[in-house]
Order: structure tokens, then C-alpha cells, then sequence
């Protein structure tokens, strides 16, 4: 993750703060705490999927879908938390997980 400058990231998270909408496809935001603000976000120890805020200890989930690519940000609601395991549900509908049925998005 490349170190954002501080109005940059000002910027980003007051826009993101208000409407999460689309934070997947912005990189730069894998690296910017939606709760503090700060920009001291690493990877979690021993989770690869899992990045977490040195300031406030906020963890989140952010990778990239293993079927299509995209990035999957449990932060955005366009990837809502699987209803049978969990795992966040990518924009093309498969959630991740190693179950063969287990694509199932959230009933609207």
C-alpha cells in the first residue's frame, strides 16, 4: 500500500465517511481508517484478507475476489456478508468460501 498524503486522505475519507458506495473500486482506500481517519492501516497478522487501523484498532476485510478479480471491501454495501458462511459477496454474486452452493446473495 502506498502511504497517502494527508490532505489526499483527508479528502477520501470525508467522502467515503458519508457514503461507502464504491469504496472496492478505490484502491488508495485500503489504506484509510473509515472510523479514525488515519492512514495507519496494515495487514493483519496471520489474515491476509484482513486489514487493521493502528490508531483505533478497526479491522476490516478487503482482497480480491478469487473468481473474477474485483475487489471485495467489507466496507462497501455492494458486499454484504454471505447469509450461510460469512465471507463478503463480491459484485458478481460468489462469496468466496470453499462450499459448492454457497453464492447466495442477500435477499432484496
Amino acid at each position: 500500500m502506498d502511504t497517502l498524503d494527508k490532505d489526499t486522505a483527508a479528502a477520501l475519507f470525508k467522502q467515503y465517511r458519508k457514503n461507502r458506495d464504491g469504496i472496492r473500486n478505490k484502491p488508495e482506500m485500503a489504506s484509510i481508517c473509515l472510523i479514525c481517519g488515519s492512514i495507519h492501516v496494515i495487514p493483519k497478522s496471520g489474515d491476509a484478507h484482513m486489514l487493521i487501523c493502528r490508531n483505533c484498532g478497526f479491522a476490516f476485510y478487503r482482497y480480491e475476489c478469487r473468481v473474477c478479480g474485483e475487489t471485495i471491501d467489507g466496507r462497501d454495501p455492494q458486499n454484504p456478508g454471505c447469509r450461510e458462511c460469512g465471507w463478503r459477496i463480491c459484485t458478481c454474486g460468489v462469496c468466496g468460501c470453499d462450499k459448492k452452493r454457497c453464492a447466495f446473495l442477500p435477499e432484496k
